[in-house]
């Protein structure tokens, strides 16, 4: 039975190391994405048309410890980014950034600007 458990714990170590060089992959931007700006003031989007709200977020409960802060953040922000230029949008504006303890999360709106 102790051999049986052995095995299996072998096989459990080896799936997760096969697996672990993709659990540090970040958001990147996408070859397509075009430029997005960021705001933090409603003033430089109030005039600008209004596309959607975003979440973009980076980090989970197992992957957190081994990427910097600084990387989770700049991938949280590619998240933002890829998912508005999907959108047709060209301008962020940043609500809040959600405090988690193990990832970077962003809520934002889309905004498509004439400028």
């Amino acid at each position: 039975m102790n051999i049986f458990k052995v095995k299996i714990s072998f096989v459990l170590f080896g799936i997760f190391m096969l697996s672990s060089c993709r659990l540090l992959d970040t958001h990147q931007l996408h070859e397509n994405t075009q430029i997005v700006k960021m705001y933090d003031s409603y003033q430089e989007v109030k005039a600008c048309l209004f596309i959607n709200d975003l979440v973009g977020s980076e980090g989970t409960w197992y992957n957190y410890l081994f990427i910097s802060n600084k990387e989770l953040t700049l991938a949280s922000i590619n998240d933002l980014k890829n998912q508005a230029s999907a959108l047709g949008a060209n301008a962020i504006y940043i609500q809040s950034n959600l405090n988690f303890n193990t990832s970077v999360t962003f809520w934002g709106q889309a905004y498509h600007c004439e400028n």
